[in-house]
């Protein structure tokens, strides 16, 4: 054998032996990066379900206090159409 033809078969070989070795490496990367992506999601999940849990009694009490000025407003708007009758 010819030492170039020696040189020219190790050197495919080397260059082999890299791709395949990048390859599995890449392949190790993305399932990590998977499992990373699916912890994440769970993360956001209970944040979500955390967060609305915490704002639904804030949510329900402006609701509340909404409500109840309106009645106020209602209640005073009846009592200033009596006055202004009564005057």
């Amino acid at each position: 054998m010819d030492p170039t033809q020696l040189v020219i078969i190790l050197s495919i070989v080397i260059i082999t032996a890299v791709i395949v070795y990048c390859g599995i490496w890449l392949a190790m990367i993305l399932q990590e990066l998977r499992q990373t992506i699916n912890k994440t999601n769970a993360i956001l999940d209970d944040t979500k379900l955390i967060t609305s849990s915490v704002t639904q009694p804030f949510t329900s009490m402006a609701e509340f206090f909404a409500g109840f000025k309106n009645g106020v407003q209602l209640f005073n708007s009846f009592f200033a159409k009596r006055r202004k009758a009564n005057q």
